[in-house]
């Protein structure tokens, strides 16, 4: 939501990269270096990486140690979103995005790695309620934890959609569409 308030000018794009940067823009003739970036975290899609991150840690902390099959397949896909999601958090800390100069789609990238693990966690999530249920292996005393874990997994799964949402907004906002008539090519303003 706070994204939506913010003005165009507030956003700047990159030369070679057609993703919006959130903060301010670089001064002209500035070196486009690593420099610290919190605004980012106060727009709706750094707050979410900031929820997922924090969900993350309470699936990981309520699901270890592992005593099932489903648990492992669950703390698998736990440990590796949360540290691709800290690498793209490190990415807009530092300001990557314009300090590397990669032809890189880096909405496009984060928007198909957020859809991976949307999809994981929901899958993750339903096999860790349902082997947590369904087998007598687990310690009595892990038993409400590993349900908690499940249940916050599907709570990550519906944070890692929205933030689906807002990088496809981000993208799509960012990319003209373009569109055959007649065979002919055009581009939508």
């Amino acid at each position: 939501m706070m994204a939506e308030t913010r003005s165009k000018s507030e956003m700047s794009t990159s030369s070679s990269v057609t993703s919006p940067t959130y903060g301010s823009s670089p001064k002209a003739g500035a070196s486009s270096g690593i420099t610290l970036c919190l605004d980012y975290f106060k727009t709706a899609p750094g707050i979410v990486k900031l929820v997922e991150l924090l969900l993350g840690v309470i699936c990981m902390c309520c699901a270890a140690p592992a005593w099932t099959n489903g648990t492992h397949w669950f703390l698998f896909v736990v440990v590796t979103a949360f540290v691709a999601t800290m690498l793209w958090c490190f990415i807009y800390l530092l300001n990557l995005k314009t300090a590397i100069n990669l032809p890189i789609d880096w909405l496009l990238t984060e928007l198909i790695f957020t859809a991976i693990f949307a999809v994981l966690y929901i899958i993750a999530g339903i096999v860790q309620i349902i082997s947590s249920v369904t087998r007598t292996r687990p310690p009595k005393l892990r038993f409400p934890f590993y349900i908690i874990a499940g249940v916050f997994g599907v709570f990550n799964c519906i944070v890692y959609t929205v933030g689906c949402f807002y990088l496809y907004r981000d993208w799509k906002d960012s990319h003209p569409t373009t569109t055959i008539v007649g065979g002919v090519l055009r581009r939508n303003p």
